[in-house]
């Protein structure tokens, strides 16, 4: 079973187990991918994840790093596959298990995050 980690948009994470059935948890506010993570997936059932898929954006600065930084994490401690998607990419859940399923997707080492504009970082004298 694949986890799909969806964090291309401002304040809304999509997390989903991609399997025999498709199971979606949305989460908005503070640590929200964190949240529907662990309403898509209690630690009992980690053991079960085949593989990791993340939407590398484009989106949001703050947004899209927390995404990527879960998915990669994920698939290091776990030991398994790591693939990237891009946001237009994504909207079809169906879609994304089938490109899993065929091979369509290669495997990364890492996922880099895609801003849709500059990061907002602004620094004091």
């Amino acid at each position: 079973m694949w986890l799909f980690v969806d964090t291309s948009e401002r304040d809304f994470a999509r997390v989903a187990l991609l399997g025999p059935r498709i199971v979606i948890r949305t989460a908005t506010g503070r640590g929200r991918v964190l949240h529907a993570l662990s309403a898509v997936l209690p630690a009992r059932r980690l053991s079960a994840v085949s593989g990791v898929c993340v939407v590398a954006g484009p989106g949001p600065f703050s947004a899209v790093r927390s995404g990527v930084l879960v998915g990669n994490l994920l698939a290091r401690v776990l030991g398994v596959p790591l693939m990237r998607i891009l946001k237009d990419d994504a909207s079809d859940l169906r879609r994304v298990q089938a490109r899993l399923r065929e091979g369509y997707l290669r495997p990364v080492a890492y996922v880099s995050p895609i801003y849709d504009a500059e990061p907002n970082i602004t620094c004091r004298p």
